[in-house]
């Protein structure tokens, strides 16, 4: 009786061990999964576009949280450098404006191009009334992964977001990508649908027919997002106004 009572007990032990290792793996698989998982900051609109978009931030992200236009488009940004000012991955985001239509698999070639890499795989996503169509491409030489997703926008603007990384945890950029497109928000903005019908009617009708009173003067600017003057009626401004109307786009 004593002897299989000290078997049973044995026995019960090794159940119980087998139990806390199962549980320390939980534990620990939870806080791997914590400390590596996409934060995503607070939504980061584009003014007079419809747009916001999250960045990741926190968990060794930092996000710009401001977008910024350089060269026909603006910029939003995001960079991963936990412990070091060396970042080992960034997320972008580029809006486009007013451009001419490219397809996705001549901007996919030409990113795998600038970054010496191969195309690995070409995938959809959709978000909303948005498609992107994205591609994985990789370079083994230098360890680098690139995801880059664009999507075609109303009025030939065009959205890009793409994340780039070295491949010390190869699903990282693409789970941020994702976790981008996945919160992202858009609303076409119908005042850029009416600042382009006003443009086309004083290309052909000229500025008279905006005048209640055809004997007053007016100075109309139109503009685009990033507020530089696209139009400016008239030329040569009188000193005082009547009237004083803008348009953006």
């Amino acid at each position: 009786m004593d002897k299989s009572y000290d078997i049973s007990k044995i026995g019960g032990d090794k159940i119980a061990l087998l139990g806390l290792f199962v549980i320390a793996l939980l534990i620990a698989r939870i806080i791997v999964f914590s400390k590596s998982a996409i934060l995503l900051s607070e939504p980061i609109k584009l003014t007079r576009t419809g747009l916001s978009i999250s960045m990741p931030d926190g968990n060794g992200w930092k996000s710009e949280k401001q977008w910024r236009y350089y060269e026909n488009a603006f910029y939003l940004s995001s960079i991963f450098a936990p412990g070091s000012n060396s970042p080992t991955a960034k997320a972008r985001c580029r809006y486009v404006l007013a451009t001419e239509t490219t397809d996705p698999q001549t901007l996919f070639v030409q990113k795998a191009f600038d970054v010496e890499g191969e195309i690995v795989k070409v995938e959809q996503i959709r978000k909303d009334i948005l498609t992107f169509d994205w591609a994985h491409i990789e370079n083994p030489k230098t360890s680098l992964i690139l995801i880059f997703g664009t999507a075609k926008l109303p009025h030939n603007h065009r959205l890009d977001i793409e994340v780039q990384q070295i491949m010390d945890d190869p699903e990282m950029a693409e789970q941020a990508f994702k976790q981008i497109v996945k919160n992202l928000n858009f609303e076409e903005n119908q005042l850029i649908e009416t600042s382009i019908q006003i443009i086309a009617q004083v290309k052909s009708k000229g500025i008279n027919d905006f005048l209640d009173n055809q004997h007053q003067q007016a100075f109309f600017l139109i503009k685009d997002s990033a507020d530089d003057t696209i139009i400016k009626f008239p030329e040569r401004a009188p000193i005082h106004y009547a009237n004083n109307q803008n348009a953006a786009i």
